[in-house]
């Protein structure tokens, strides 16, 4: 069996029996669905089926987690090299879990180009990640700047839908999502890891639309 299918399969699986036992509490199904998700963004990096499933572990906490955001941010990167001498250094030290750090070190390369998207959008996800996945103002701020400087950047609407996914709105990740995907450009080589989220995303929302539609009223 194709890997991307039995993962979607047992996704989908997982997320029904999560959504059955806690249908009656609001957004924990949703919580689930991010770290399903989440599992799903390392495994298109990785793209190993057969390693060994483990724990899911707060974006923060996780070295291996920051490891593919920033890969996926770093695809999406549009400067083409202006950004690059800053921003190698800066992933090594998120890749090592000092998000603080990268945070800084982004700060002096806007400090010499104020208007590169692609060190506010870096600045943005280190921002985010040292808030354990949530879009603090900073971060915000950071993605609103390099959304400013360049309109159709993706970077900035994708991470603002895992925050949305992160905070139990899996709605509004979707939304954000599609965005997302109708800004990549024909030979975008992050586009088909999104579109399969995005697809997951959605098979997960009309699961747990159904599930709900089938409680009974109190």
């Amino acid at each position: 069996m194709n890997g991307w299918v039995a993962l979607g399969i047992l996704s989908i699986m997982s997320l029904a029996v999560l959504v059955f036992f806690v249908r009656r509490s609001k957004g924990l199904w949703q919580i689930a669905a991010a770290a399903v998700l989440l599992g799903m963004t390392g495994y298109a990096l990785q793209g190993r089926p057969a390693t060994p499933p483990s724990p899911a572990k707060p974006v923060a906490a996780s070295e291996v987690a920051a490891t593919q955001l920033v890969a996926i941010r770093a695809d999406m990167d549009q400067s083409f090299g202006s950004a690059k001498r800053w921003l190698v250094t800066a992933d090594s030290f998120a890749k090592q879990g000092d998000y603080t750090l990268s945070a800084a070190y982004i700060q002096s390369g806007l400090k010499t180009d104020p208007q590169n998207p692609d060190l506010w959008s870096a600045l943005g996800l280190q921002l985010m990640l040292a808030s354990e996945g949530q879009m603090s103002p900073p971060a915000q701020l950071a993605f609103d700047k390099a959304r400013a400087i360049r309109p159709n950047y993706p970077a900035p609407y994708y991470f603002a839908g895992l925050a949305r996914l992160f905070a139990g709105d899996l709605d509004g990740a979707i939304l954000l999502w599609e965005k997302t995907v109708s800004l990549a450009t024909p030979k975008a080589k992050w586009k088909a890891r999104i579109e399969s989220q995005l697809q997951a995303a959605k098979a997960l929302q009309a699961q747990a639309a159904q599930k709900q539609s089938d409680v009974p009223p109190n």
